[in-house]
């Protein structure tokens, strides 16, 4: 059971996870990426000591050296040790800054200004600390602007490994930074900054490199081309530096240099105005081609302005070549001041433009300017976005901050909340009383309200909680999975499907390793502490190459890698980790899965020893070994998935034509009916009250047998009907009806079944067939054909669940009467009586799991009496049962109606 725990931290913020009551609040803490003191874990030093407030816990083993009886009898507890038994408010002994770990601040000064072009500043910093930074070639950080209380953000353009750091400053008329560098600024001043930030950074990895930068997005290129210099790389690389004026091309003698150091480089440079001296007059598209992207092999690195980047992303997806990854960082601005109007960003090659004549009839178009710094977008102060075409929109309102506690501007108006524009775009209309909801997670979207005519305009999404972000770099995800932070940055990165290729596990090995050169020899003895609680978390739940709880070590597991992203404290890279989605993918594979490579868990421990001694080369090595150990344990898993998908017997073109109802597909016995009938030519309609129905839609539809899902309440006439509606509006007809749906709830003697239990198992298992029948039926007779399967059960004969045995008695009852009823009408009436059966656990239960012994007695009692009546003294599988209701179902059978065929290993029921 969940429980709600909030820590309340002296400086006055609280923070509020979820614990299990199996689970220490110091373990979820954790898993929640919250550091709270830590030392032992187990109960031995009391660092961890907190005041409970109030709510109910299991304070667990502990010395009594670690907390008093006095303490403990105070409400004193020891996290590391205690266990909640409901809601907890916990006061933490320390700040909440302490617990969530964020970027560093550096102070320096600054040792030369070097004016590169009329519109380029290089700014050299040192700073007192240089041994203590560490960055990855490509990131940056937000410098303070001196005598100001504003910051901007710009790339290192030198090496991690150089003692100087150098940065690529835009100038900008009326910038905050270009004013104090063009008025201000001299060699010596002292000069602050915060990072390092962002995930737009090289990875580890000998794959071709095309590497696109546009004006000052060279620095991190720059960054990047030094380290493979400095490493004396020799993977092969391709730089096509772009920029708008001759003015802004800058750094091409380093190039140059860089270029006769590092072997397989090379670059061009080009330039967007026509009237350029450059020797490449264009637009980066035009100079890199297929032949650069290595067959699928290369990685592309693009850095530079929006427009520029989002074309860049077009013509690489237009090539036909998919990069093994996709990284890009671009500035999120729209617009720049009028005193920087020469800014001007004019159409890629790829743009279609109109002819003369049939551009004179139109207005001309309004210049679309685009900036190149953060510090352009400060500068508009609040003007860009406000008008289209020329004409203002929406002129600039002052907006009081969140929180302020003052009204908003208008709050005495309602009816200003019903303009654009100005104009009347709506009415405010009463709407009586309004009723507190109980439970939000209980209201259910309008049907429709996420269409227009017909077509799913916004498909339903899940919405973080809006939370504190850090106050330096807040970020908040963006639709295509990058991020878009509070400075300006938008990063993001693109990698095939995990189906296709192994790039997402790469990728997630590159990350981790990035991680890694910027946590390690850094790290406290409490954050080592919490490193190594999160490594023994997943050792419970393997068994030499075998999981325990597969579901319970992919959530440690999760925890455990997720862990070193925040100990960073740049939000981006735990962002980028997570837009991966192998722990999605991980969750998905292994929730049947049996093996696990046996050094999984035993790595993270190792890691986490590697990560206490500083040995950097030994962490490096097992972060690359437990990647492959991992690649491999889901990639099995997932062939197993696979495999276990697809049907075990098939006969070709049997349903070719045909249209076939599978209810309750969702799942178990009634979705391997839908896979058989799929990979033999029908046409499906998928129905369940679960939501599962339409990822198999999804799945097994197909050109000439399309598969449709149809969500809906069985239990009910009206499901019922809804679902042979669905049908014969989507297809005119049904050939083949397989009802499924039923499954016992609970297991127990007779005497033990309260009212309300017998009517719930007869609601589930008899119903849903009585109403299908009743709802196909018509149409059937109508057509003077058609099959009937109703899928019953063997247990009629059964131990504790005689409600069950009732229901299915009835579907037996149904399938023999229904049977002579039809038989004139030409329409076909049979049933399969399914034995135990092995399937997968179900992703929707049908009811409670045993808890209590008695209740786990009783249930065993069903799994031994089905064993013991079979003749084959074994389970069936969900194949062997499809097999009986698609011969059933089939032409093969069309002599036979009225039956009940057993398919239980020789138990007649």
């Amino acid at each position: 059971m969940d429980h709600r725990v909030a820590l309340a931290f002296e400086d006055g913020v609280t923070r509020f996870i979820t614990c299990r009551d199996d689970q220490t609040v110091a373990d979820a803490s954790y898993r929640a990426r919250i550091n709270i003191p830590l030392d032992c874990r187990d109960g031995a030093c009391g660092t961890c000591k907190a005041l409970c407030e109030s709510g109910d816990f299991d304070g667990g083993s502990y010395l009594e050296d670690a907390l008093s009886d006095d303490e403990a009898r105070s409400g004193y507890v020891l996290p590391c040790s205690m266990k909640p038994r409901s809601d907890l408010v916990l006061q933490i002994a320390t700040t909440s800054a302490v617990a969530k770990t964020s970027a560093a601040t550096h102070r320096g000064r600054v040792t030369a200004l070097d004016r590169l072009s009329p519109t380029t500043v290089g700014l050299t910093v040192e700073i007192d600390d240089r041994d203590v930074l560490a960055f990855l070639p490509g990131q940056y950080v937000n410098i303070a602007v001196p005598g100001t209380d504003q910051s901007r953000s710009y790339s290192f353009s030198n090496a991690p490994r150089d003692r100087a750091l150098t940065f690529l400053v835009k100038l900008t008329p009326g910038g905050v930074m270009s004013t104090w560098l063009d008025e201000r600024a001299r060699v010596g001043d002292e000069i602050s900054f915060t990072g390092p930030h962002g995930s737009f950074f090289l990875r580890e990895s000998d794959a071709p490199l095309l590497l696109l930068a546009g004006g000052t997005g060279l620095a991190p290129v720059l960054s990047i081309l030094r380290t493979l210099a400095a490493d004396g790389s020799d993977r092969r690389a391709h730089l096509v530096y772009g920029v708008t004026t001759d003015d802004d091309l800058v750094e091409t003698d380093t190039l140059e240099q860089l270029a006769g150091s590092i072997d397989g480089l090379t670059w061009e440079a080009c330039v967007a105005d026509p009237a350029t001296r450059a020797r490449n007059q264009g637009y980066v598209t035009g100079f890199y081609g297929p032949e650069h992207l290595h067959g699928g092999d290369a990685a592309v690195y693009l850095c530079g302005p929006p427009a520029m980047v989002e074309a860049v992303r077009g013509h690489v997806a237009g090539l036909g070549v998919t990069p093994s990854g996709f990284y890009y960082e671009k500035f999120a601005l729209a617009a720049v001041p009028t005193e920087a109007a020469e800014e001007v960003a004019v159409p890629e090659p790829e743009a279609v433009v109109p002819e003369p004549e049939d551009a004179a009839a139109e207005p001309l178009p309004v210049p679309v300017v685009v900036p190149d710094t953060v510090a352009d977008l400060l500068a508009l102060d609040g003007r860009e976005g406000r008008a289209t075409a020329g004409q203002l929109l929406f002129p600039p309102v002052e907006v009081l901050p969140l929180g302020s506690g003052a009204p908003g501007r208008g709050a005495d108006s309602p009816a200003s909340m019903w303009r654009l524009a100005g104009q009347q775009v709506g009415e405010p209309t009463a709407t009586g009383d309004v009723l507190p909801v109980a439970d939000a997670d209980a209201l259910l979207p309008a049907v429709g309200a996420r269409a227009v005519a017909g077509q799913e305009l916004l498909p339903a999404a899940a919405l973080e909680p809006l939370t504190p972000r850090d106050t330096e770099v807040g970020t908040t995800g963006t639709a295509d999975g990058s991020s878009l932070t509070a400075d300006g940055y938008e990063i993001g990165e693109e990698h095939p499907s995990v189906h296709e290729s192994d790039a997402v596990f790469d990728a997630r090995r590159a990350l981790e390793l990035g991680a890694l050169e910027l946590t390690i020899g850094k790290l406290t003895h409490q954050q080592l502490t919490g490193y190594r609680l999160l490594a023994e978390a997943t050792v419970p739940h393997v068994e030499g190459d075998r999981f325990v709880d597969a579901a319970a070590y992919t959530e440690t597991n999760a925890a455990f890698h997720d862990y070193p992203f925040t100990l960073t404290g740049n939000e981006h890279l735990l962002r980028a980790y997570q837009a991966l989605g192998v722990e999605g993918h991980m969750a998905e594979s292994l929730r049947s899965a049996t093996w696990v490579h046996p050094r999984c868990a035993q790595d993270h421990l190792d890691i986490v020893e590697a990560f206490r001694d500083g040995d950097r080369e030994r962490a490096r090595v097992l972060i690359s070994q437990h990647a492959e150990r991992s690649k491999e344990t889901t990639r099995r898993a997932m062939r197993d998935v696979a495999a276990g998908r697809r049907p075990r017997f098939v006969t070709p073109g049997r349903f070719a034509g045909q249209v076939v109802l599978v209810t309750g597909a969702g799942q178990g016995i009634g979705e391997r009916t839908a896979r058989r009938v799929s990979a033999e030519g029908g046409t499906l309609v998928l129905a369940d009250r679960a939501e599962l129905v339409r990822d198999l839609a999804g799945e097994l539809g197909h050109p000439g047998a399309e598969a449709l899902p149809v969500v809906a309440d069985l239990e009910t006439w009206e499901g019922a009907q809804a679902v042979v509606a669905a049908a014969l509006a989507r297809f005119g007809r049904i050939d083949v009806a397989v009802h499924t749906v039923g499954g016992t709830i609970w297991a127990k003697p007779f005497e033990h079944y309260p009212p309300e239990q017998i009517r719930a198992e007869i609601d589930r298992s008899l119903w849903p067939t009585l109403w299908c029948c009743r709802a196909v039926v018509p149409h059937m007779v109508e057509r003077g054909r058609g099959t009937i399967v109703n899928v019953s059960s063997v247990a009629t004969r059964g131990l504790n669940r005689l409600p069950y045995a009732a229901a299915k008695g009835g579907v037996n009852a149904i399938t023999t009467a229904l049977a002579l009823e039809m038989a004139p009408h030409g329409v076909r009436v049979v049933a399969t009586a399914p034995g135990g059966t092995d399937a997968p656990p179900r992703r929707t239960p049908r009811g409670p799991a045993p808890e209590t012994e008695q209740e786990q007695a009783w249930y065993r009692t069903i799994v031994d009496q089905t064993v013991d009546s079979s003749l084959l003294k074994r389970y069936g599988t969900l194949d062997e049962q499809a097999a009986a209701i698609t011969f059933l179902a089939s032409e093969e059978a069309s002599y036979v109606t009225g039956t009940v065929l057993p398919v239980a290993g020789g138990d007649l029921g």
